[in-house]
């Protein structure tokens, strides 16, 4: 089939669906999207309440738990020994499918029974306020990431050790505020890094010891704004930077991004990629409109992939994934659709939250069961012989939002189904929204937990240093620079804990001036959008064309991978 040409049933605009999407549509047995690749993104990420955490009480066995649902959420929420415990079965709550009822309808108040896990965590120790991790050992505040040690205030940190304030890095030790680093070492303030040591206000420099305020540098020593010194001039112009210190910090950062605004980079983040399309790639084939994934193959539209191939339309789709389609928080799936939350499950449609299972449609919480409908068990044959009549059944009776908006089979779950709020969610931080246009949109909007705090320690007063900050500030409730008038989740305050202050004393930083929520989300923006420009390499004399996420009003020199390899790497 060529090419069409769409309306988004829910912005209006036109999108294109490419004749190799036909192809996969009718591989996998679904119909073609009526939501424009961006609106199916927000659907599937709304889903995802990452970083915001509560105090509540599990409420099968009363334990005081941190939980991504709040006391006031409608859902029952379970801790995770009650949850993944022997005193309860999800099958009790199966019900038959009611064909006079649209499916969707139907499935919303079956969300409203079934128990949810609190938040999703595996094998961590004394890491309790952290959601989406799995593996950590004495971590704070991290979200989305594995396997790391001592850490604090970060979101998609991996294999790292006494690292804090870190946004997707990876293998990395003693590093702060530091955006797509790799196996660093006592690296501050520093962006797409790798495999370098004492760096501080660097940006895509790899191999590289004692630099500052360096761009696109490779295998350099005692550099700073790119311009060489012998070792003793270096430790000598280092301390007239006066780096430890909130004033001298910023004016070193300053004059970075002055730097790196008229610097060549590269039209895409990535390496070893073959007919890739996205941005943040990385050893991956044949993937287009993808963003921030690893070891993908035949991919579409799929953001924080990693080691899965032939997907389409997920948000975090990962551990051999294949065949699937429009998923949100998948793990190691084959040939499931419209699902969230699932994980070691195939040939599942609908479901959420679902493990270890099979044949699976409209379910929620089962696990090491197969040919269940609304959590209902069926023999292979009458489960076999319901589902295409539940199908026609959707398409025949559809659910039909408060908007007017159609759903039928084929579509991820509407929007009155999310369990979380619009401002709760990670698509707030991708498409930010007011509480009225997410009202409006039909999303929910939680307002602020009312805070019963004074602030003691003001924005103005906290120490320009760290040799000037004594422990007392552990008793102190500091007031957020942002003061609650940005729109960055501003929470007004905050404390400082003891790990915490250990480490700022071990790396020679100050205090931060501002709250975590506005800390995160400064670096989420640092990051490129997830958006995609046509444009020319900017190479004089070369023809190269790409798509980038570099939009055409910014200022970088951007260049094509072979421009770029001779240019600087």
């Amino acid at each position: 089939m060529d090419q069409e040409k769409k309306q988004c049933q829910n912005c209006k605009k036109d999108f294109v669906i490419d004749a190799e999407d036909f192809d996969f549509y009718e591989k996998i047995k679904v119909s073609v999207p009526t939501f424009c690749p961006e609106c199916r993104f927000i659907r599937r990420a709304v889903w995802r309440n990452e970083r915001t955490l509560y105090r509540r009480t599990c409420d099968m066995c009363k334990k005081n738990i941190i939980s991504i649902y709040s006391s006031k959420s409608p859902y029952t929420v379970y801790c995770n020994e009650c949850y993944h415990g022997d005193n309860w079965d999800a099958l009790t709550f199966g019900r038959e499918y009611d064909f006079s009822r649209p499916f969707f309808e139907q499935f919303k108040e079956f969300q409203l029974r079934v128990p949810r896990l609190y938040s999703i965590v595996f094998k961590n120790t004394n890491s309790d306020y952290t959601n989406g991790t799995a593996f950590n050992k004495n971590c704070y505040m991290i979200f989305v990431s594995d396997d790391n040690e001592d850490s604090m205030y970060s979101y998609w940190l991996m294999h790292s050790r006494n690292t804090a304030d870190c946004h997707t890095s990876n293998d990395c030790e003693f590093c702060y505020q530091c955006i797509g680093c790799k196996k660093c070492y006592m690296t501050k303030f520093s962006e797409d890094c790798s495999n370098c040591q004492d760096v501080f206000a660097s940006k895509n420099c790899s191999n590289c010891q004692n630099c500052v305020g360096c761009v696109n540098l490779k295998n350099k020593n005692y550099h700073i704004f790119n311009e060489a010194y012998s070792k003793e001039e270096y430790l000598e112009k280092i301390k007239e930077l006066n780096l430890q210190n909130h004033e001298g910090i910023e004016a070193v950062l300053n004059k970075v991004r002055q730097i790196s605004a008229n610097s060549i980079v590269k039209y895409m983040h990535g390496i070893q990629n073959a007919n890739v399309v996205g941005d943040y790639v990385f050893n991956s084939k044949n993937s287009i409109d993808c963003f921030g994934s690893n070891v993908i193959e035949d991919c579409k539209h799929v953001t924080w992939g990693d080691n899965s191939n032939n997907c389409q339309d997920g948000y975090v789709v990962v551990n051999k994934s294949t065949f699937s389609y429009e998923l949100a928080s998948s793990v190691n799936l084959n040939n499931v659709k419209f699902c969230f939350g699932c994980q070691n499950d195939y040939d599942s449609l609908y479901c959420d939250f679902c493990e270890n299972s099979n044949n699976l449609f409209g379910c929620i919480g089962i696990k090491k069961k197969d040919y269940c409908i609304l959590n209902k068990q069926y023999t292979k044959e009458e489960y076999e012989e319901l589902i295409p009549k539940i199908i026609e059944h959707m398409n025949s009776q559809p659910y039909i939002d408060k908007s007017g908006i159609e759903y039928k089979y084929g579509e991820f779950f509407p929007v009155a189904l999310v369990p979380f709020a619009y401002n709760e969610s990670v698509a707030q931080e991708y498409y930010p929204k007011s509480k009225e246009q997410a009202q409006k949109e039909g999303y929910f909007w939680r307002e602020p937990e009312e805070r019963n705090y004074k602030i003691t320690l003001a924005t103005k007063d906290i120490p320009q240093t760290i040799e000037g900050t004594n422990d007392s500030v552990l008793n102190e409730i500091i007031g957020c620079e942002h003061e609650g008038k940005c729109d960055e989740g501003c929470t007004t305050a905050f404390k400082i804990i003891p790990e915490e202050l250990q480490l700022y004393r071990k790396m020679g930083i100050p205090l931060p001036k501002l709250c975590f929520n506005c800390r995160h989300t400064q670096r989420f923006k640092k990051k490129n959008p997830q958006k995609l420009w046509h444009r020319k390499c900017m190479k004089s004399g070369c023809t190269n064309e790409f798509e980038t996420s570099y939009s055409p009003d910014r200022p970088e020199i951007v260049y094509c991978e072979q421009c770029y390899q001779q240019e600087v790497a």
